[in-house]
């Protein structure tokens, strides 16, 4: 089984993002990757990155889950990533998971085309052939297949899978419902973000669909989902009790059509 990059993106031109990059929380050439800082370093930086809207108004793709990967580390009194091996990734059986690729393991990375078949771009990933600075809550995380589905399955479970608890029903209930609402107005909205569509919202750490119709592909509502910055994907929709992973490594444009696409064929097979 290879393994893949499974961070989400956004374009440092945003407002968010060229505070960022002012603040040297960002490369010009990876979007949002602050790995190569301590954690002190980097919420350090991110204090002095002003808001760009104020509290309650917007949603807009940020560095905030590298901020509650700081605040879980202060918890807990440990690195993310042993926080996360304790908590999930061991429990779960996820054993190649991981904020970086041993070197004994990195014959089976998974390699990109050099550049991008859309664009004609050089295809840049990160690298995650060294242990980082800090293990970043929004970035550089390592998988394969079999593990991200073992996290797809115990969300689908409601935070159960194969007798082993990892969150309550409720919890996860709480993570898949619509957080925006009427309040909160997106800059540019999860739904458009991930696959050039509308009719998405977002929830705790996952973009969720609030009915069938709207977006301009099948799905379910409730269905919640996210992806990585090299192309990984993934959804889980409980009415049709789907669970589904994507694995790629594709960071440009070309990983919209492919998530776009893979939806289209899953829906279409369901005959019943």
């Amino acid at each position: 089984m290879r393994r893949r990059s499974t961070k989400g993106g956004a374009s440092v031109r945003t407002s968010t993002g060229r505070y960022y990059t002012k603040a040297g929380l960002v490369k010009a050439s990876i979007d949002y990757d602050a790995r190569d800082l301590t954690p002190a370093e980097e919420v350090e930086r991110l204090a002095k990155a002003p808001l760009a809207h104020q509290p309650g108004t917007t949603w807009e793709y940020s560095l905030a889950v590298d901020l509650l990967g700081r605040v879980v580390e202060k918890a807990s009194g440990i690195r993310l990533g042993d926080f996360l091996q304790q908590r999930l990734f061991g429990p779960l059986g996820m054993a190649d998971t991981g904020f970086y690729v041993p070197q004994e393991k990195m014959g089976r990375l998974a390699q990109p085309l050099p550049t991008d078949p859309t664009t004609g771009a050089p295809n840049r990933l990160l690298d995650v052939s060294q242990p980082p600075g800090n293990d970043s809550g929004g970035a550089g995380a390592v998988s394969t297949a079999t593990d991200y589905l073992r996290f797809a399955e115990m969300m689908l479970e409601g935070g159960r899978l194969d007798g082993v608890q990892i969150l309550s029903r409720t919890t996860v209930a709480l993570m898949t419902a619509d957080h925006l609402g009427p309040q909160i107005h997106p800059v540019i909205t999860p739904g458009e973000q991930l696959m050039g569509t509308l009719g998405y919202t977002f929830g705790l750490g996952f973009m969720v669909r609030k009915e069938s119709g709207i977006a301009a592909v099948p799905g379910s509502a409730g269905e919640y989902m996210w992806a990585g910055y090299g192309g990984t994907f993934f959804w889980v929709d409980p009415k049709e009790r789907l669970a589904v992973v994507l694995m790629a490594q594709q960071p440009g444009p070309s990983r919209v059509y492919y998530r776009k696409e893979l939806k289209q064929l899953v829906y279409q097979a369901i005959v019943d």
